[in-house]
C-alpha cells in the first residue's frame, strides 16, 4: 500500500445506507483478503474497530492501493471467490496487465447498474443501439446485455475494422438511433457518419455515448452541429467497471455514489485532485482507496436534471499515458519492456491522420536490437499487440540520437501530436 500524505476529501455526501455498505465491504475485505488485512494492521485497525467505529473514519486511515497490491489482490480474488464467470484485462500504464475477476453476483449488479446509467441518457424501448469497437464482443458485451434489459428495440455489437469504408458499410442499413463508441473511433468515422447517418440525410441517429477516452471539444461540436445528435460521456475503468455518466443537462459526469465511495486526493490549493474509488457493493474484487490515475474537479451545487449524485469534470491523467482506440498505453510499461534498468533515454511520440502511429524514440546504439525490443514491447502490451497485428495502428522505432547527446532529464517523455489531443 502507498502511504497517503495529501489532503483527502469525499466527493458527495454518503447516505446512511452507503455507510452501512462501506462497513460490510471493510469487514469482507478484512476477512477474505490478506492484502487488505496487512493494510488494516499497519493502520492499527482491528476487527472490533470495523464493527464499532465510523467506517468512513476508518477508511480515511488506510493507505491508497497501489499497482503492486492491486496485482496481489487479483491473485487473491481468483483464489477466494466462488463462481467467477468472467475476467477483464487491459495493458494499463504499468508493466503488468491489470486483471479484474467477475463473479455471477457482480455481473448481475453491473448489468443493472449499466441499465440505470443508460436510462439517464434517455435510451429506451424505441432505440436501436450500435456498440462500435475494435473488439466489441469482448469489450462491450456487458453494454448490450444492459441495453437488452432496458427493452431497447435492437442492440448490436459491431466490429470496427481497419478499413474505414468497410467498417460502416454494414452499419448504415441497421439505421441505429444511438451509437456507443470510443472517441478515437468516432473521430475516424466522422466523415462517413456526417454523410450517411445525419438526420438531414435520412438517418435517425439521435445520441452518441462516448467511452474510454476524453472527447475533444471540436469533435463534440461536429457531432452536435453537423450530425445533429446529443452527446453523452460514459465514465469507467477496467478495474472498476462503470462509475458514472453525463446527464441531459450536460454539465459534468454524475458519479453514482451509491455504488462506490469517491474521494479526491488534492496536491495543492483548490478542489482539483486525483480520484480515489472504494467499492460499496462488489464482492469478487472490492477496491479500497484505489487511485484510478484520473485528475478530476468536483462540480459545485445541484444539477438541473434532478439527480442527487455528485458531478465531476475529468481533466486528464496523472500518469504519462496515451489512449489509442480505447487502449491505455503507458510510458512506464513500455520503458520497462525496453530497459532492464532505469537511466536510459526514451520518448513515446503519437501522431495520427488516417490512423494512429506510435513511435518509440531510442538511442541509436539500440538499433541492432530492434527486432528483440519490438517483440518485448508487444509481448508486454497485449492491447497494443492486438491493435498492431490487426492493422488498426502503426508502430515503429526511431533511432535519432546517441546516448552522449541525449539528456533524459530534459526530454519530454510522451508527445501526443494527434489533432484532437493538441491545444
Amino acid at each position: 500500500m502507498t502511504t497517503l500524505t495529501a489532503d483527502i476529501r469525499l466527493v458527495g455526501h454518503p447516505s446512511q445506507a452507503d455507510v452501512d455498505c462501506l462497513r460490510e465491504t471493510l469487514l469482507d475485505c478484512h476477512r477474505r483478503f490478506g492484502t487488505y488485512r496487512r493494510g488494516f494492521e499497519v493502520a492499527g485497525i482491528g476487527a472490533e474497530d470495523l464493527l464499532a467505529s465510523d467506517p468512513v473514519e476508518l477508511l480515511g486511515r488506510l493507505d491508497t492501493l497501489n499497482a503492486e497490491d492491486y496485482s496481489l489482490l487479483a491473485d487473491e480474488s481468483l483464489a477466494v471467490t466462488d463462481a467467477i464467470i468472467d475476467m477483464e484485462t487491459s495493458s494499463g500504464t504499468t508493466a503488468r496487465p491489470k486483471r479484474r475477476f467477475i463473479s455471477a453476483h457482480d455481473a448481475s449488479l453491473e448489468e443493472e447498474f449499466l441499465a440505470d446509467m443508460f436510462a439517464v441518457c434517455g435510451i429506451g424501448p424505441s432505440d436501436r443501439v450500435a456498440c462500435l469497437d475494435v473488439d466489441p464482443l469482448a469489450v462491450m458485451a456487458s453494454f448490450t446485455a444492459a441495453l437488452e434489459s432496458l427493452g431497447v428495440r435492437e442492440t448490436y455489437a459491431y466490429t470496427f475494422s481497419p478499413s474505414l469504408g468497410g467498417s460502416l458499410a454494414g452499419l448504415s442499413p441497421l439505421d441505429p438511433t444511438v451509437l456507443i463508441s470510443v472517441p478515437s473511433i468516432i473521430e475516424r468515422c466522422l466523415p462517413v457518419l456526417t454523410s450517411e447517418f445525419a438526420k438531414g440525410r435520412g438517418g435517425h441517429l439521435s445520441k452518441v455515448v462516448y467511452v474510454g477516452e476524453s472527447l475533444s471539444a471540436k469533435t463534440r461540436r461536429t457531432l452536435e452541429t453537423k450530425l445533429g445528435v446529443e452527446v453523452f460521456g460514459y465514465y469507467g475503468a477496467t478495474e472498476t467497471s462503470a462509475l458514472g455518466i453525463e446527464c441531459a443537462a450536460h454539465d459534468g459526469i454524475h458519479l453514482f455514489s451509491d455504488r462506490n465511495l469517491f474521494e479526491v486526493q488534492s496536491r495543492g490549493e483548490g478542489a482539483t485532485g486525483e480520484l480515489l474509488v472504494t467499492s460499496l457493493r462488489l464482492r469478487s474484487m472490492p477496491l479500497l482507496r484505489y487511485a484510478l490515475g484520473d485528475v478530476i474537479e468536483p462540480k459545485p451545487g445541484p444539477c438541473e436534471c434532478g439527480l442527487d449524485y455528485p458531478r465531476i469534470e475529468v481533466l486528464g491523467r496523472s500518469d504519462e499515458s496515451v489512449s489509442v482506440l480505447g487502449a491505455s498505453i503507458g510510458y512506464e510499461a513500455l520503458y520497462d519492456a525496453v530497459y532492464d534498468v532505469p537511466g536510459e533515454s526514451m520518448q513515446l511520440v503519437v501522431t495520427g491522420e488516417a490512423r494512429d502511429l506510435l513511435t518509440i524514440v531510442l538511442p541509436e546504439e539500440l538499433e541492432p536490437s530492434d527486432s528483440s525490443v519490438r517483440d518485448a514491447v508487444l509481448a508486454g502490451q497485449p492491447d497494443l499487440e492486438f491493435l498492431v497485428t490487426g492493422g488498426y495502428v502503426d508502430f515503429e522505432f526511431s533511432y535519432t540520437y546517441g546516448r552522449e547527446s541525449a539528456d533524459s532529464r530534459k526530454l519530454k517523455r510522451v508527445v501526443d501530436l494527434r489533432e484532437s489531443h493538441v491545444g
